[in-house]
């Protein structure tokens, strides 16, 4: 059974259910031991075969929006647009068939223009789906949701399209949770401007539906606009219960909150190769009619909003750091996981909310933000990370301690860190200087907690989250020991002498007594760092555990400890990600999380590992680049259910990856190219780095390969402060004979090159090592195909999952 490994942090519950792990599923379900939710259920693979590029989720979400918007639209798993006021779907066929869009795609392949095609009785409708604000330079407006449906005939002979439009509250609901399927829950009212709030309203049956114009409204406001010609066919719902002819007045319908209402249906006639379209128009919240908002949406223009919001993302994308690999799935990935941070950026009431998404998370976590923040640094995007900073102090509480939910304790380290991070990246004296007392009053309040404290660490916490133990946890004080790290930085560059000293005491005797209690709990595990100081290796859920090398380096990358905790954590991994195990409730697939093993494994020179891990973490994306959180069963349906995509900090985690992979700071170090694909290497590929921020000013690069036997890495680095040394690594998988910078021989040793600072060309000769790996993303996903119809047949034939030990990983040929 996949859940196995489940129990097996919880030797407790072992023995009483290892005979149950022999049974099928179904025995396990009428032994009252599995819900049905955890009972392995599986996809058919037969979804995999639907055209366009692979889609991992078999039920994905997309988020559309505008920059800096406090919300955002759904676009649901059948390719609906879902809104804190309903949804609106699209139906085509003349039996009127609910459109059903798995694969969706991005125009550019990153922009947040979305399209999909369904194909019906041999028509194509493509639609084509973008937010834009109606004020000026995409804010200041009200939102709307354009909508281009293009119909085609693409046969030899003359067909009809048929179209149908439709608002519905919300989907079925077969969940315990009161919102319909893969939505997210609507309205909650705000309590805070940090905390989860999502606009919206309540379904009511005393709603008055009509039509006016051009545009279908409930209770006086425009819940959709709609093309006039061809002339549609209106009504008020979709179905007559005595199939009568209902006239179009305002009604108080008493519909469900499934039903669908606000009706156009059309009628397309169209010629062999010919198409036609058809422009729909959704604000985001409903308009009233009579208002100047409203004349600004029936003026709106399709073409017009297009053209802009395109030339707005190309813009601001353009600005920053820029990676040009072989791969387009990997750049792709890299430009949309940016704009979905963005999207998740709110402005409310003038402060700059960082979201993690505009669904499930849309809250500020200072734990989230702080990955985010350090991905806007890194990029390009300091005035961004700026922003987001500026919400920072408003989660300081009155004693001094950095906040974001009651209990948990990791805010404090990743809050300071921040400022560190931020201050080490941009030098921004002014910035150092405004945070410094907050960073003063931070200390104060850990130089209590620890005294106050039996072991004079990190406070103990009872949060059922994270590690889902109650202990003093072992990740908060990985962070607890960065943040300080942060505040003797800016202690001395603000000029604060004796306060850097007080603080660095602080340090020594803090990391004193941690490393003391961190001895003695690794002592009894093999040296596998427990999520928890209190209780052994069996105490808590993988974690924080896993930061002892990232953000920041407590223990050297190649410290035993850190080796055992990683040998553990992967040995767990399923579908190639680490696995997440709450208690009672099974094992999980957690996307972000792996990210933190696959940078440490950076650091630590493991390229293949790190080639391995990232193309796990790009398969589990979807067909528009997003990532999730958890909540999806190792080799089950492949559905998260409510927690939906996308999850912005798997997206920062992504980018700060990859940056790291080709530009990565270490102390006084600058390393370049730490790990690249084996595909990335060949005749005629080029791997480019553009205006990428370090520690040190700006470095950019082109590695180009003229042939199979040489390279030359081009480099245009502008430094500020040049790094004390310059590390250019090379690939495991090739065998390199020569390196020159300038025409001047370097030596090579253990696949990497020190570079004079001031270098400017770098000649290398070399060849591909006999029966190499060629890890590739595209054979990364058709061997996980092949694995999930294996054990999809497997079940079909038994009624059992495949059993637990998972022999899958990413193929090397």
């Amino acid at each position: 059974m996949v859940l196995l490994g489940a129990f097996m942090k919880y030797p407790q519950t072992t023995k009483s259910m290892a005979v149950y792990f022999r049974r099928p599923v179904t025995a396990l379900l009428l032994a009252g031991l599995l819900p049905l939710a955890m009972a392995g259920q599986m996809v058919s693979p037969e979804i995999d075969k639907q055209p366009g590029p692979f889609s991992y989720f078999s039920k994905p979400t997309d988020e559309l929006g505008v920059y800096q918007a406090p919300s955002g639209t759904e676009v649901t798993p059948e390719g609906y647009l879902y809104t804190g006021y309903g949804e609106l779907m699209f139906f085509v066929g003349p039996e009127q068939t609910p459109v059903s869009a798995r694969v969706r795609t991005l125009e550019d392949g990153y922009l947040p223009v979305l399209s999909y095609t369904v194909t019906h009785l041999g028509i194509e409708y493509r639609f084509t789906i973008f937010s834009a604000s109606l004020g000026v330079v995409q804010s200041g407006g009200p939102v709307v949701n354009f909508v281009r449906v293009t119909v085609k005939n693409p046969s030899n002979l003359p067909r009809t399209a048929f179209l149908t439009t439709a608002m519905r509250y919300q989907a079925e609901q077969t969940t315990e949770v009161p919102t319909g399927d893969n939505r997210f829950r609507r309205p909650i009212e705000e309590t805070g401007i940090v905390q989860v709030h999502q606009p919206g309203e309540a379904f009511s049956k005393e709603w008055t539906y009509s039509c006016e114009g051009d545009a279908f409204l409930r209770d006086g406001r425009a819940l959709y606009v709609f093309p006039r010609q061809p002339a549609p066919r209106l009504s008020l719902t979709l179905r007559s219960h005595y199939n009568r002819m209902r006239p179009l007045v305002a009604t108080k319908l008493k519909v469900e909150p499934t039903t669908p209402a606000s009706v156009a249906a059309y009628t397309v006639t169209l010629a062999p190769g010919a198409s036609r379209a058809l422009d729909f128009f959704m604000p985001l919240e409903p308009i009233q009619t009579g208002t100047p908002e409203f004349a600004k949406l029936d003026a709106a223009r399709f073409d017009d909003a297009h053209r802009e919001v395109v030339a707005f993302w190309r813009e601001l994308l353009g600005r920053g750091m820029q990676i040009e690999l072989p791969e387009t799935k990997v750049t792709d990935t890299f430009r949309a996981s940016l704009i979905y941070d963005l999207l998740a950026l709110n402005v409310v009431d003038g402060q700059f909310v960082q979201t993690v998404n505009q669904f499930q998370y849309h809250r500020f976590y200072l734990r989230d933000s702080a990955d985010i923040v350090r991905m806007y640094d890194a990029t390009g995007y300091s005035d961004i990370a700026a922003q987001v900073l500026s919400l920072f102090p408003s989660r300081q509480e009155a004693d001094g301690n950095f906040l974001s939910q009651p209990g948990e304790y990791d805010g404090w380290g990743e809050a300071l860190w921040a400022f560190g991070e931020h201050y080490r990246r941009t030098h921004d004296l002014h910035f150092a200087e405004s945070v410094y007392p907050l960073v003063v009053r931070a200390v104060d309040w850990l130089v209590q907690a620890r005294a106050a404290d039996p072991l004079h660490i990190m406070p103990m916490s009872d949060v059922k989250d994270n590690e889902y133990v109650a202990a003093h946890l072992t990740g908060y004080n990985f962070l607890a020991l960065d943040g300080l790290k942060s505040a003797i930085e800016l202690a001395q560059a603000t000029g604060h002498t004796d306060e850097a000293r007080r603080f660095q005491q602080e340090y020594d005797d803090y990391r004193t007594c941690f490393f003391k209690l961190l001895d003695q709990a690794t002592r009894g595990t093999d040296g596998y760092i427990p999520p928890s100081l209190d209780g052994g290796a069996g105490k808590g859920t993988d974690w924080g555990n896993l930061l002892a090398v990232t953000p920041e380096p407590v223990l050297d990358a190649h410290d035993p400890r850190v080796t055992e905790t990683l040998r553990r954590v992967q040995a767990q991994y399923q579908e190639g990600l680490a696995t997440y195990t709450e208690p009672d409730d099974g094992q999980f697939l957690h996307h972000y999380l792996t990210i933190k093993n696959t940078l440490t494994e950076l650091v630590r020179g493991d390229q293949e590992q790190v080639i391995r891990e990232f193309y796990a973490e790009l398969l589990h994306t979807s067909s528009t680049h997003a990532g999730f959180e958890y909540s999806i069963r190792p080799w089950g349906s492949r559905d998260f259910g409510g927690n939906l995509a996308p999850h912005g900090w798997f997206a920062a985690d992504y980018r700060n990856l990859l940056r790291n992979m080709m530009v990565r700071e270490e102390g006084d170090t600058l390393h370049l190219l730490s790990a690249v694909s084996p595909e990335w290497i060949a005749k005629g590929k080029t791997i480019r780095v553009e205006r990428a921020p370090s520690y040190f000013g700006l470095i950019g690069f082109a590695l180009d390969m003229p042939d199979d036997g040489s390279a030359v890495l081009h480099l245009n680095a502008s430094f500020q402060r040049p790094p004390r040394k310059l590390v250019l690594h090379l690939p495991w998988f090739m065998d390199a004979t020569a390196v020159t910078a300038d025409g001047v021989a370097v030596q090579m040793s253990d696949n990497s090159v020190e570079l004079p600072v001031s270098a400017k060309e770098v000649r290398i000769d070399w060849h591909r090592k006999p029966n190499a790996a060629t890890i590739s993303y595209a054979k990364t996903v058709e061997s996980y195909k092949a694995e999930y119809r294996k054990r999809y047949d497997h079940l079909m034939a038994t009624g059992e999952m495949s059993p637990a030990t998972d022999t899958w990983s990413v193929p090397e040929h």
